[in-house]
């Protein structure tokens, strides 16, 4: 029991470590010598728990995802009065994307120019499955609460989703900040797509 105790301590540690580091200088400046240093963790203990940086920082985005969803399923009600409206719900989390200092976005950008590696084209790979299913998920579950129209096409609702929100975090490479579609906009767009007028219909 304290071998499996004081191994969620260490990883606990190095996500902890990873999370700050990133905040603070990025993912590219941060490096193993300086999760050393904040953790107090030996070359070999980490290296007992990761692979690389890559692989710390995929473990870190999985964390974050986690939080994320959780958070989410607290907002879920258990009924269609109480259930918070899908529309506000899903604009608020991609309208996130729109927050480049974000330690997800910056993961991913970070892992979008390491495509080629095989840790971040896997990470990115489930960033977007867990993405579609969370999307999709949140969907399904507005309508049997009845505050999403049934005729909507979940699948198709959630892949729009996910399409909107990766061009809002490519679009953050270009450091923009005149933009005008921001969160009324989108949100107002979640409620034609959801209610008014579905566009995105079962066939």
């Amino acid at each position: 029991m304290k071998q499996f105790e004081r191994r969620l301590r260490s990883e606990k540690a190095l996500l902890h470590a990873a999370s700050e580091l990133i905040d603070e200088v990025g993912c590219s400046k941060t490096t193993l010598s300086m999760i050393m240093n904040r953790t107090g963790l030996s070359k070999g203990a980490i290296y007992h728990y990761i692979k690389s940086k890559d692989d710390l920082l995929a473990m870190v985005l999985e964390e974050k995802i986690q939080e994320t969803n959780e958070t989410f399923l607290k907002r879920m009600g258990s009924s269609g009065e109480d259930m918070m409206d899908p529309a506000i719900v899903l604009a608020e989390s991609f309208s996130a994307m729109n927050d480049s200092s974000g330690i997800v976005n910056q993961i991913l950008l970070y892992f979008t120019g390491r495509n080629d590696t095989k840790t971040a084209r896997n990470a990115l790979r489930a960033f977007d499955h867990y993405m579609v299913e969370f999307s999709r998920f949140w969907i399904l579950s507005g309508q049997k609460n009845g505050v999403i129209s049934s005729e909507v096409a979940a699948g198709q609702a959630a892949e729009f989703l996910v399409v909107m929100a990766s061009g809002l975090r490519m679009r953050n490479i270009h450091g923009g900040s005149d933009y005008v579609f921001e969160f009324e906009q989108f949100h107002g767009m979640m409620k034609r797509l959801f209610k008014g007028e579905p566009v995105l219909v079962h066939k």
